[in-house]
């Protein structure tokens, strides 16, 4: 049964991409959001405040910044960017947000891992999740987790894994990210092996669901996975959505050199099957119907 919000949900990352999906589903569905963020004066932070969330100053460095952040809050959603933080630091700064919550009294945190992410691992973007993980589980606190999949939302070029000065760059050239992102699609993974794909928005959807259901959701976790895929029917679909032909760039001995921690992610992931954990109590958005949902691109 849906619960009525004592009070707001803190979101992590508000002005980001997971918890900025978080913030819009609470928002549309009428729940209070309080957006956590560094940057209170940003154009985001704006743009939140727009939408009718309440916007907090505090840094996730800052333990007694966050608990007073959550201080009344009816839950906390919990990211951290892996690609920005390496893993020592991810680990620290969602500990961080964890001791936060907990000394608040926050009576439900919502923990954005990542498929696969259940044990320790030399793959250092999921190890830091899976001691997350584990943090939480002993931490007392009623806790729902989300293990989402690789985003569909990469062949725009939303997620910028790189580098914050990469990044930074980047960002004006998200169209070559998610052609990047196709191309490490094509050569990580035997053209048989499906690859499992989820759109950021339903990771809101899902968080969604768990904040207003807090005691169904409790303890539980969650694969979020919208479709299983090969490479060869994602560029499928891609080209029959968008008109435009991928570039077929041997991009993989590349990525290795450059970006070694995204190559031991995408390496694992072409290679094992992750634990098994349940799916969320909503349907997900399968490939080609996100797909459908954006705005016919030229081709070329």
């Amino acid at each position: 049964m849906q619960q009525r919000m004592p009070g707001p949900v803190a979101v992590i990352g508000a002005t980001g991409n997971q918890g900025g999906q978080v913030a819009a589903a609470l928002l549309r569905a009428g729940m209070p959001v309080r957006a956590v963020t560094r940057f209170p004066d940003s154009a985001a932070s704006a743009a939140l405040r727009r939408a009718g969330a309440e916007v907090a100053e505090a840094d996730m460095a800052h333990v007694t910044a966050l608990e007073q952040a959550f201080a009344g809050a009816a839950g906390v959603f919990s990211v951290q960017n892996f690609w920005e933080l390496h893993r020592d630091g991810e680990v620290e700064l969602g500990l961080n947000v964890l001791e936060a919550a907990r000394r608040s009294g926050a009576p439900h945190l919502v923990y954005s891992s990542g498929i696969g992410c259940t044990e320790a691992t030399p793959v250092r973007a999921m190890d830091g999740k899976a001691q997350l993980e584990a943090a939480l589980k002993t931490a007392g606190l009623p806790y729902t987790i989300l293990r989402p999949a690789l985003f569909m939302d990469d062949v725009l070029g939303a997620s910028l894994p790189f580098r914050p000065w990469i990044s930074r760059r980047m960002a004006h050239h998200r169209k070559v990210v998610g052609v990047l992102f196709l191309a490490v699609l094509r050569s990580a993974f035997h053209r048989r092996r499906p690859i499992p794909l989820v759109a950021m928005e339903d990771v809101g959807r899902t968080a969604l669901w768990a904040f207003s259901h807090p005691e169904a959701s409790a303890g539980q976790a969650w694969d979020l996975v919208g479709s299983r895929l090969t490479a060869s029917e994602v560029l499928r679909d891609w080209q029959a959505a968008t008109g435009r032909r991928p570039w077929p760039l041997p991009i993989g001995p590349l990525l290795r050199a450059v970006h070694p921690e995204m190559a031991e992610l995408v390496a694992w992931l072409a290679r094992h099957d992750a634990p098994a954990a349940a799916a969320p109590p909503i349907p997900l958005a399968t490939f080609s119907e996100w797909l459908a949902r954006l705005s016919p691109a030229p081709s070329g």
